[in-house]
């Protein structure tokens, strides 16, 4: 709640030269959003490890593996949501509206406009929407390996459901 606050009061703070729609800073909508899932996949994790029974199963290396290759997919999608806020914090979404290209190229040309280079990744439009784009190729593609290295490893039948959902909701977004 408190970051909910101090996010939406970067919102309302009148700038002298400008009398445009308010807008809160990409930066605290990132934060905001990024505590958000955590504090919603923490209670949803702990829902769940409660109401159904941890299944035992043999720590083999395939298995192992998946794990690893899970929680990578995993912090990939929590990277893609946050570049999210930063789309939206900037009205990037607006700069191209075409896909898979940006406008008439695959790679545009203000692409690192701004000064110092690092400066793009957050607050030029163009690189965030960009940076957006691929990041969100690069989490279905992970989400689709992640299934089928999945399909073969004996999983138990829970577990085979909630992947192969995991594909259907990466493949609708």
């Amino acid at each position: 709640g408190l970051l909910g606050w101090y996010m939406v009061k970067s919102g309302l703070e009148e700038k002298p030269d400008s009398y445009d729609i308010p807008r809160v800073s990409q930066y605290r909508l990132a934060a905001h959003l990024g505590s958000a899932l955590v504090l919603y996949s923490a209670s949803l994790w702990t829902g769940l490890s409660l109401l159904l029974p941890q299944h035992k199963l043999p720590e083999t290396k395939q298995l192992l593996r998946l794990r690893q290759y899970a929680h990578g997919t995993t912090a990939l999608i929590f990277l893609t949501a946050l570049s999210g806020a930063f789309v939206a914090g900037l009205d990037a979404g607006l700069v191209y509206n075409s896909f898979p290209k940006m406008g008439e190229r695959w790679i545009p040309d203000d692409l690192l406009a701004f000064s110092p280079v690092l400066r793009n990744i957050f607050e030029n439009p163009t690189t965030v929407q960009f940076d957006h784009r691929i990041l969100g190729i690069a989490s279905v593609t992970a989400v689709t390996a992640l299934y089928f290295y999945s399909r073969k490893i004996p999983l138990p039948r829970r577990t085979r459901m909630a992947v192969t959902s995991l594909l259907a909701v990466a493949c609708m977004q």
